[in-house]
């Protein structure tokens, strides 16, 4: 008996499983049976299904997928990013369950593009949310769960200020809004209402603002961080360096005379180690006061402080746009995108390309205007 091969229903194989040969595959093996028996007439082959290719992709599900890449992003990188991979994470488990997808290979760049429309918010957002997906399915593609990233192939949509999706300016506080929400401190525990005392506030804020922190980073503040000299370690450089900060006297006083009252961690050790619980904690507090201050033209938020950091230095000579960008631990070029308007080399250079320009333009001839007899 001859046996050829007849490929096993759709059903029987995985999305991932390939046939070893080309689309003229049977055919082929067709004709090399005929051949060994010696012609095209006499013994006739028997066609016998035989068992599935072994395919090299070992199939997961999306839930295990981004259990496996969240546990990966734990060791290597910082809270903050985690949490938005978890968020990021939920949302495409749970549109996965809509669409009725169990296995990561289900995806497809059409499912990436169905699932980007779902979420309400704006195009540099969207295209930050793309940079973060990407990364999931080529953890996916590295493990052999998929043989491509379907993200890769979606583009994001082109439009103002969303070529990268960074290209926005950041708004930092101005000093007379700084002005009002340190008067607005003295005010706020001085009402039943608000009973956390207005100046662990003050502190709040000036830590924020002076070291460039994130509120999470600032809420579990350690005196240990601070040397006797003033100098505070911020972060570790992607260069491996420490970068540290400083602050000036009046704050490294009251830092010290919090550790007195609160111990170690200035603002007050809390049980739980859960930064987004430590975070809103403090953003209701800092919602409250700047309720007291009036309105606002842009909307104040915690972030905010850590771009006034970056203004105050950018206003101040001699700073460099990579003196910037490795206390923040960014990029030269995230800093001229995020703080064009506060870099001072860029102002005077446009300042001078524009006196070159017009300085010997042709102008009127200036006649003397007299004033309206009435």
């Amino acid at each position: 008996m001859i046996a050829l091969y007849l490929p096993p229903a759709r059903s029987q194989v995985s999305s991932a499983a390939r046939l070893p040969a080309s689309g003229n595959g049977l055919a082929v093996a067709t004709a090399r049976q005929w051949e060994a028996i010696g012609g095209w007439s006499g013994e006739t082959p028997q066609i016998v299904a035989l068992p599935a290719p072994e395919t090299s992709l070992a199939r997961t599900t999306i839930a295990q997928a981004a259990k496996a890449f969240l546990a990966e992003q734990a060791e290597t990188t910082a809270a903050a990013t985690q949490k938005k991979y978890r968020l990021l994470l939920k949302r495409l488990v749970e549109f996965s369950n809509e669409r009725g997808y169990v296995m990561v290979d289900q995806w497809d760049p059409m499912d990436v593009r169905r699932f980007r429309s779902t979420w309400p918010v704006s195009a540099p957002t969207a295209a930050r949310r793309m940079s973060m997906l990407k990364p999931f399915f080529e953890y996916c593609v590295s493990n052999e769960w998929i043989t491509r990233n379907p993200a890769r192939m979606v583009k994001n949509a082109k439009g103002r200020n969303t070529s990268d999706g960074r290209n926005e300016q950041k708004l930092p506080f101005s000093d007379n809004e700084l002005k009002r929400m340190y008067a607005a401190c003295e005010k706020y525990g001085r009402t039943d209402a608000y009973k956390w005392p207005g100046d662990d506030l003050a502190d709040f804020i000036s830590l924020s603002i002076y070291t460039g922190l994130r509120i999470s980073d600032v809420a579990q503040f350690h005196i240990d961080r601070m040397q006797p000299t003033g100098e505070i370690l911020i972060r570790t450089t992607k260069a491996g360096t420490h970068v540290n900060t400083w602050v000036p006297e009046w704050l490294q006083d009251r830092i010290r005379a919090r550790v007195k009252i609160h111990g170690p961690y200035i603002f007050g050790e809390r049980k739980t180690r859960d930064l987004d619980v430590i975070g809103d904690v403090w953003r209701r507090k800092l919602n409250k006061l700047w309720e007291m201050c009036g309105p606002w033209k842009d909307k104040p938020t915690p972030h905010r402080f850590r771009h006034t950091f970056a203004r105050i230095l950018l206003q101040k000579p001699g700073v460099t746009v990579r003196d910037v960008a490795e206390l923040l631990g960014n990029t030269e070029d995230q800093i001229r995108k995020s703080y064009s308007a506060w870099v001072p080399e860029r102002q005077a250079r446009l300042l001078k390309v524009l006196k070159e320009a017009f300085n010997e333009k042709p102008k009127p001839r200036l006649i003397t205007m007299l004033a309206k007899h009435k």
